[in-house]
């Protein structure tokens, strides 16, 4: 949720209001992780799949951080439906990337502990909430940089929780005659 929210509002002064700002990066965050979601299920290793998607996702927070800024500066005076296409195909990535991982997490929870997942939905509850009013808190004291930092310091703990975290066992469903 930080993540979103410094996003939405490093798009404000590109796109023109923050209505459209919010708008079309939810929009946007919301097909693209609805995408991810759907493509979640079809990586054979979802240990992998999960690191490699943590490993990217860092990378493109850690580049959003310092570049994006400079260069939505940039490109601010192309038309307006080119800056909206170009949102678009910006956030792309990153809802793709974040989509695949709470899926993949999910499943890894329901195979390391029964009855674990509604518990999870409520943290990510909790801490969408946690999360919107942090990203307020510090961008306002220390800037949008270091609250889109904090975002990647999250997904960094998940990178190592997933490396070095436990993974079920996958078992051989197939009945014996």
């Amino acid at each position: 949720m930080t993540l979103e929210i410094t996003l939405i509002q490093r798009f404000v002064l590109f796109l023109g209001f923050p209505t459209y700002a919010l708008s079309v990066v939810l929009c946007s965050l919301l097909i693209f992780t609805g995408l991810g979601s759907w493509l979640s299920s079809r990586w054979r290793s979802p240990r992998r799949a999960l690191l490699v998607d943590l490993a990217v996702a860092s990378v493109l927070i850690a580049l959003a951080a310092y570049l994006l800024q400079p260069l939505l500066g940039h490109l601010i005076t192309i038309p307006f439906a080119a800056r909206v296409l170009l949102t678009i195909a910006l956030l792309a990535p990153f809802g793709i990337t974040l989509g695949l991982a709470m899926p993949i997490g999910l499943r890894r929870l329901s195979g390391l502990r029964d009855g674990a997942v509604p518990w999870a939905w409520g943290v990510n509850g909790l801490a969408s909430v946690f999360g919107a009013a942090l990203a307020v808190f510090v961008a306002i004291e220390w800037g949008f940089a270091v609250a889109t930092l904090v975002s990647l310091a999250c997904y960094l703990v998940a990178l190592v929780h997933a490396a070095s975290g436990r993974w079920p066992v996958k078992r051989d469903t197939a009945r014996l005659p």
